[in-house]
């Protein structure tokens, strides 16, 4: 199910009124901690008992958090050295470790070269043959970059590290620049407490993270707080529209195409093909005569003629101008949901420019690939941004159109990143390599545009004519992303996707479990417990 990510500030403040009453966070915390460290090690060795835990501990609370974790590992048989790194470190959690049998090694900078050279040959034996070290160096609150001493031990240690590594709350020194990777900390774990922060959700970080495990510890974060928002299947299982008993093809919404045309007429095709699997009441084809010959041959149950419509798709396949200007025209006056990709992408102006346009003050979400967003923020900004840079940075870069654009910016990729015009994030579980195939984004946009046209027909039918806010919009993409997955993990091309679709529906309309077996493989599922 979806997790929340939150700034570590706002989980910082959320801390403070629970501390000044006095509840014991840090004891939660810690014996999170210690019950995660004790299963990690019952499931490589068997048992706590006899194992050899290190922690590596700096200044801050995170050191706390790990000091007071391993004296209960101590507790239960565990061999435990406490390797402080700085002049200080948690002076409570330190003398409750020491009080379990801890040994400690102090190598710090301020230590005589003799000393020195002694301490780091000792904390580097200990690390080595260690089964489990905590990462409790550097929380949220630390600066950017470790002292030399710090680095170059964990540089020395890397290549003689046998045993499991566990960040505490965030790995010390996560940097999504992976210039100096070797000298910092590669975690299997990381246990995070009070709420996910947004720092550990970027994936450029995910080498230094491992699997993350949030712990609740009683903040009570709002969602509405949250910077950004993770879905996996388990949220298009339970999410996904499903048909009304009283319901009718029109309160299912009618999703209208325009794409395709003479020149790529598989567009249209493909397009309309995932439309009308995804389940709408009635899908319209509004393109190229020629294209429409063969969408109704496939699929005798789209209309070509003119008619309602719930949402539209437009650009995949470069459809004529005399059909966008078709489109343009009846849409102008209303709210009719949009959803723009491919060649369509060039009509996009900055917010600004577009207001009084027909493309103003309707939901409107636009599909770019990397490259495709690097020429848009181009023209937008006048200046040369390339899809490289796109891709050093998705998150920020999606954040930036979405802002400039005032649309939903629905970034394609393996990690897919989806931002409203506010900031907030949606990032989707990925999907499997199979998807990155000619025309795989068409069928994602017909996938789109269906679930637009059936959220706006609810809308209408339902008596509730208020507008959804972008938020829920960015959500419904997340949703389409995770939908196209599915089909992409029962096929091997877009073709192959669009017809996997009604199967994929079929089995989510009618609640059957396929869909969870189907999605058992690699990247189905968050990493985020």
């Amino acid at each position: 199910m979806s997790v929340f990510a939150y700034p570590s500030e706002t989980i910082r403040e959320a801390e403070v009124p629970l501390l000044e009453a006095g509840v014991p966070l840090m004891a939660r915390a810690a014996r999170a901690l210690a019950n995660s460290a004790a299963a990690m090690l019952k499931a490589d060795y068997g048992q706590v008992t006899g194992t050899r835990v290190s922690v590596l501990a700096g200044p801050g609370n995170n050191a706390g958090d790990a000091l007071f974790a391993a004296a209960t590992l101590g507790r239960r048989g565990a061999a435990v050295t406490i390797i402080t790194l700085l002049d200080r470190t948690h002076g409570e959690g330190l003398t409750a470790a020491r009080r379990a049998g801890a040994q400690v090694i102090a190598f710090t900078s301020s230590e005589t070269e003799a000393d020195a050279e002694a301490a780091r040959a000792d904390a580097l034996r200990e690390l080595s043959r260690a089964h489990l070290v905590l990462d409790g160096i550097l929380g949220t609150g630390g600066r950017r970059g470790l002292p030399d001493h710090i680095s170059s031990l964990i540089a020395d240690w890397a290549p003689h590290r046998t045993g499991r590594l566990i960040a505490v709350d965030i790995p010390s020194d996560l940097d999504p620049n992976h210039t100096g990777a070797e000298k910092r900390l590669h975690a299997d774990r990381t246990v995070t407490f009070g709420g996910l922060k947004t720092e550990l959700i970027d994936p450029r970080v995910d080498e230094f993270t491992g699997t993350i495990d949030v712990i609740d510890i009683g903040l009570g974060l709002d969602p509405r707080s949250a910077a950004a928002e993770l879905l996996d299947r388990d949220d298009l299982v339970s999410e996904f529209p499903r048909p009304d008993e009283a319901g009718h093809k029109y309160s299912r919404g009618v999703t209208g195409v325009l794409a395709g045309s003479e020149d790529y007429p598989g567009a249209g095709v493909l397009t309309t093909t995932s439309a009308v699997n995804t389940g709408a009441g009635m899908v319209r084809y509004l393109g190229s005569p020629l294209v429409a010959e063969y969408v109704l041959g496939l699929h005798p149950e789209v209309v070509s003629a003119s008619g309602r419509i719930d949402a539209v798709v437009l650009g995949p396949g470069d459809s004529e101008t005399e059909f966008v200007d078709n489109v343009a025209e009846a849409l102008t006056g209303n709210r009719t949901p949009v959803v723009v990709d491919a060649g369509g992408l060039d009509m996009i102006a900055r917010a600004e420019s577009m207001a009084g346009t027909w493309l103003a003050d309707r939901p409107l979400i636009i599909t770019p690939h990397a490259a495709e967003l690097a020429r848009l923020l181009s023209r937008l900004l006048g200046e040369i941004i390339t899809a490289g840079r796109i891709g050093a940075n998705p998150m920020w870069w999606a954040q930036r159109a979405a802002e400039l654009t005032g649309a939903i910016v629905l970034l394609k990729g393996h990690h897919t990143v989806i931002a409203a015009p506010d900031g907030h994030l949606v990032l989707p579980a990925p999907g499997p390599g199979s998807l990155a195939t000619a025309g795989s984004g068409d069928v994602l946009a017909g996938i789109l545009g269906t679930l637009a046209a059936i959220t706006a027909a609810h809308s209408r039918y339902d008596s509730d004519d208020r507008m959804h806010p972008p938020r829920e919009w960015a959500r419904l993409a997340g949703l389409a992303v995770l939908l196209h997955n599915e089909a992409g993990r029962r096929a091997v091309t877009a073709s192959g996707f669009a017809d996997a679709l009604a199967e994929v529906v079929g089995e989510l309309i009618h609640g059957t479990d396929a869909v969870g077996s189907a999605s058992s493989g690699p990247g189905s599922r968050s990493r985020y417990c």
